[in-house]
């Protein structure tokens, strides 16, 4: 029987830190959908140079396993992992039941930002962690890819759904906080109905910005209209 990717991947984070990304992550925030491969992304440490001796010697420990970098999938040994890394950002892994792109730098990120999204991100019973579904949404943006597409609406929809629960009671402090991140007519709406008059004076200055770009909605909310829905 093949090695799971699932077995590489708790291998990865008895001594390292993994982030999940692609399908798995999506699918981990609530999305049914099928997914053919496994995305991580390994904590891209100081250099490439460190980076490669973690993914190598974890590759060690599986010997069926085989490495390969675009362009072309082509097949690639330890000492050429550096250099496609930081290319293309990552390496994928074959021999397993499913192929695993792991990371370095995923798409729209630099290397440095793995603190940040790895503070915002929970711990998964297999020991990887799930980012925050902005984070993730982030790793999905300009691909070009229907199924991103996709996947961007459903986080989209997980990211509004939370907005519109906290801000009614968020501190000025913590709707400062998300607002900044992400800011649309409905969770401003919802951050109306704080008690707080520094939160909805904050969620009216957001409306203004958008009634001025052209959303009618925010536009609608400014004049007290009702907004069918």
């Amino acid at each position: 029987m093949a090695t799971t990717s699932d077995e590489f991947v708790r291998h990865l984070t008895r001594s390292h830190r993994v982030i999940v990304l692609g399908g798995l992550a999506v699918i981990a925030h609530g999305l049914s959908r099928a997914t053919m491969d496994a995305d991580i992304w390994l904590d891209p440490m100081d250099s490439p140079e460190t980076w490669t001796n973690a993914l190598a010697g974890a590759c060690r420990s599986f010997p069926h396993v085989t490495m390969h970098g675009l362009p072309g999938w082509r097949k690639i040994n330890e000492k050429e992992i550096p250099e496609v890394a930081e290319a293309t950002g990552m390496v994928r892994l074959r021999g397993l039941n499913c192929p695993i792109d792991i990371f370095r730098r995923p798409n729209e990120y630099v290397e440095d930002a793995f603190e940040e999204v790895f503070n915002r991100a929970t711990r998964n019973d297999d020991g990887t962690w799930l980012p925050d579904p902005l984070d993730l949404l982030q790793s999905k943006l300009d691909t070009g890819r229907e199924k991103d597409r996709q996947d961007m609406l459903h986080l989209e929809g997980v990211v509004r759904a939370r907005y519109i629960e906290a801000l009614p009671t968020a501190t000025a402090a913590e709707a400062a906080a998300m607002l900044d991140r992400f800011s649309e007519w409905q969770v401003l709406r919802a951050a109306l109905a704080n008690p707080d008059a520094a939160v909805r004076d904050l969620a009216n200055e957001h409306l203004r910005e958008f009634a001025q770009a052209g959303d009618p909605f925010s536009r609608a909310i400014l004049d007290g209209r009702e907004i069918p829905g």
